[in-house]
This record gives structure tokens, C-alpha cells and sequence, in this order.
């Protein structure tokens, strides 16, 4: 504790309250030896007694104590700290040894010699061990300002009331108890002892009994425990089985997924090659321009497109040799004719009658009034034009579904000359072109066949 100096007015100042902190100033009276000593006879005789109705021990007065305000003050003091003590701290009294050091000091303090008892150091060291014991005795911190001791006494008082309801409240529960008993008026003999020993005896032995079969389910246990942990390391091997499973699985699964799709794509691509006529691919006939052509050559000229000749004999080329092909697809054989295609030079053969060659190429030469050229070149378009004929009349024997879209009698095709002399750019075009239409449709009858 921190001490203050010492006032000169009646009282003094040497503490500081423990609650708050504030500077207090002592009576005289609390620094003389007598309330030291009240204080410690009063803890001297409080001893822990049996409980009473009201749960607290009973209070006894201290032999020879002189009822001195002071010590009816102190006294108070005292009751009502310890009624302030929680339950479970009521009962902590000091011991008789702890006591009897207590009186030793204080007897010791009165034998001091008389110029000490009378310092302001003794007193206050007197004060001290008072407020100490009190200390030690209660659980509030000693000394207290006046605020703070009134407002402890209000506490202490109010615990006091309600120590005095609660006790109140047993007394009246005890007499219902009691008047119970007397009103019931049973007794306990010896037979009900002797009864209640035997069913001590019979529950001791079922506890025994259960006791053995609670050791027996036990081990049972442990052995179930046991079969368990054997059957959660079995599962985990099962499971870890089964990821393994299911990952050989789905790599199956995958190359399965892939090689059916490899199926489909391969299956589909064979059926566009099924599809695919390579004829057509080699032999790509086109006639929706005013010119026909056979793989890019043009076949005929007009004044507004003038065609060189060595374009039109590879096209003349071209469409000997389809004619050719598609002969030897049917197994077809001409009547008269022998085909040669030679590309720019392709020419016919005649084998019956006046045995001859007729060339299916001309030149520039044509342009000039060469008869004879003239006719040699109108000859073997005539020739082709006749080869085309006799192999439509065989694809309209064949399948009457079949008819050629332009018909040929001798050198016409649809009411159009297929000879160049004579003839008008403008109508040998176009009977050109209707050739090649025919050209075409044979084509498309061959294709079917097996």
C-alpha cells in the first residue's frame, strides 16, 4: 500500500482506498492496539461449524469483549464481510496457529516500550496489520474510503436478505417434509432391513453378471473392431481396384470411341468414292455456255469468240476418247468404225467397204477455201457423229427409260448439220454442242452399268 504524509488535523492520512484509489484519512481510534485486538479474538472464536437452517455457520460472541463503540463498529465491520463472502468462501477461517501468531504480535506490539506505542510509525504499523488481517480474512482489499464502504455495506446487506429469504424458504420446506413424515406414520423394521440387504445382495450379484458379460462384449467388440478394420482395408483395396478398372475402362472406351468414329469417317468416305463416277472427274463435259467444251477445250468458234484449231482438236481429242472409253466400259463394238484417239491428231478407221482414215483435226488451212480438207474433216465428224448414234441406239435397247436429248440422223443432230462446210459458225457451234450433250448422256448410262 501507498502511504500518504499525516495531516495535522484530528485525523490522519497515510493509505489510499483499494477500491478507488482515493486518499483516505484514518480515526485515531482505528491506529490504537484495541481494534487490532478485537479483531483478532473475533477471528480467534469463529470456527467452522455444522450448518444451520440458513446454511451459514452460527455466529458466537467473543468472550470479554468490551462493547466500546469502537468495537461494536469494528465488530459490524466484521459480521458483515463475512456475510459478503461468496458460499463456497464462507467457511475460511484462520487457524489456531495462524491466530496465536496474530496475538504474539499484538502482545509483542503492547510490550513495545511506551515512547514507541505513541509514534506516528507504531500507529501506523498497527494500523497496517489490521487492515492486513481484515485482508486476509475477507476477500475485499482493506482499507475503504466511506464511499466505498457504504456501498459495500449495501451489498453485504442485501446478500443478507436474501440469505434470510433462502433461509426462510428451507425452514418452511423442512416443516412440509416433517409433517409429512409424521402424517405417512411408516417405520422401518427389521424385515424391510433384512429385505433391502437381500436385494443389495441380488443386485451385486446382477452387477457381477453384468459385469463378466460387459467384459465378454468387450472382446466381442475388439474382435468386431477387428473384422471391421480387416473389411475398411479390404474396401480400400476393392475401390483402389476399381479406379484401376475404370481407368483401363475408359481408355478402351476411348480407343473403342475412336475406332468407330475412324469407321464412320473411312465408311463415309467410302461411300462418296462409290459415289464418285471418274468419268465424270476425267471427262468434265460442260454445256450451259454458248460454246460447249470437253476438260477446258472449246468445241466450235463464232465471230465474237474466235477459237484457235489446236483448242478444238484436243477437244475433238477428248471426246474421241471418252467415246472409246465408255465402248470398252459396255464392251460395245462400232459397226464400221475403229476409233484411234490421239489427242490432237485423234482419227477413225473405217472397216468395211472403201477402207479409209478420217481425221477428227483441222487446221487453219480450213478457213481458206481447201475443199478437199474441208471435206476430209467434215467426213470424220460425220463418222463420230454416226459412232454416237449406234452406241445410243444400244443404251435405248438396253433401258427405254434412256432416250438421247438431241436425235442424229446422218450428219444432223437436232435438225443441225455437223459439218463445218457450208455451214454457218453459229449453227456448227451449237451442233457441236448438242453432240456433246448426247456425249453426256451416254456418260451418265454407263456409269450404271455393271
Amino acid at each position: 500500500m501507498d502511504r500518504l504524509p499525516a495531516s495535522h488535523d484530528g485525523f490522519l492520512s497515510g493509505y489510499a482506498c483499494c477500491k478507488c484509489s482515493q486518499p483516505i484519512k484514518l480515526d485515531p481510534s482505528v491506529l490504537e492496539a484495541a481494534p487490532y485486538d478485537e479483531a483478532a479474538a473475533v477471528l480467534e472464536h469463529t470456527r467452522p461449524h455444522p450448518y444451520n437452517a440458513t446454511g451459514l455457520p452460527p455466529r458466537a460472541p467473543a468472550a470479554g469483549k468490551v462493547s466500546t463503540p469502537d468495537s461494536l463498529r469494528t465488530e459490524r465491520k466484521l459480521s458483515a464481510i463475512k456475510f459478503a463472502i461468496p458460499i463456497q468462501d464462507s467457511f475460511v477461517m484462520l487457524s489456531k496457529s495462524q491466530v496465536s501468531v496474530l496475538q504474539h504480535q499484538s502482545t509483542g506490539s503492547r510490550g513495545d516500550e511506551p515512547q514507541n506505542r505513541g509514534s506516528i510509525s507504531h500507529r501506523l504499523k498497527t494500523a497496517g496489520k489490521l487492515f492486513d488481517l481484515l485482508s486476509e480474512a475477507t476477500d475485499v482489499d482493506h482499507p475503504l474510503c466511506e464511499d466505498c464502504a457504504d456501498e459495500l455495506m449495501m451489498r453485504l446487506e442485501k446478500r443478507v436478505h436474501e440469505s434470510r429469504k433462502e433461509k426462510q424458504a428451507y425452514e418452511a420446506y423442512f416443516e412440509t417434509l416433517m409433517d409429512s413424515d409424521e402424517a405417512d406414520g411408516s417405520t422401518v423394521t427389521q424385515e424391510d432391513v433384512a429385505k433391502a440387504k437381500e436385494e443389495e445382495l441380488a443386485a451385486l450379484e446382477t452387477l457381477k453378471g453384468l459385469k463378466t458379460q460387459e467384459m465378454g462384449l468387450k472382446d466381442e467388440l475388439q474382435a468386431v473392431q477387428a473384422e471391421l478394420a480387416e473389411l475398411e482395408s479390404l474396401k480400400l483395396s476393392y475401390w483402389q481396384e476399381v479406379n484401376e478398372f475404370q481407368n483401363e475402362l475408359q481408355v478402351y472406351k476411348n480407343e473403342h470411341d475412336s475406332i468407330v468414329l475412324s469407321h464412320a469417317t473411312i465408311s463415309e468416305q467410302l461411300d462418296a468414292l462409290k459415289k464418285t463416277n471418274v468419268y465424270n472427274d476425267a471427262f468434265r463435259i460442260r454445256h450451259e455456255d454458248v460454246i460447249g467444251s470437253i476438260n477446258g477445250f472449246r468445241l466450235g468458234r463464232l465471230p465474237s469468240q474466235p477459237v484457235d484449231w489446236t483448242e478444238i482438236n484436243a477437244g475433238m481429242g477428248q471426246a474421241l476418247l471418252l467415246l472409246d472409253t465408255l465402248a470398252n466400259k459396255i464392251k460395245f463394238t462400232f459397226q464400221g468404225y475403229k476409233l484411234v484417239p490421239m489427242g490432237s491428231l485423234s482419227r477413225l478407221e473405217k472397216t468395211d467397204g472403201d477402207k479409209g482414215t478420217l481425221e477428227l483435226h483441222g487446221s487453219g488451212e480450213l478457213m481458206k477455201g481447201m475443199l478437199f480438207w474441208n471435206r476430209r474433216f467434215d467426213s470424220g465428224l460425220v463418222a463420230f457423229l454416226n459412232c454416237v448414234q449406234q452406241i445410243g441406239d444400244y443404251a435405248e435397247h438396253e433401258d427405254s427409260k434412256y432416250r438421247l436429248p438431241n436425235r442424229i440422223n446422218k450428219d444432223k443432230i437436232g435438225d443441225l448439220s455437223i459439218k463445218m462446210q457450208f455451214n454457218q459458225d453459229e449453227a456448227w457451234t451449237k451442233a457441236l454442242k448438242y453432240m456433246l450433250m448426247d456425249l453426256k448422256w451416254i456418260l451418265a448410262f454407263c456409269c450404271t452399268r455393271p
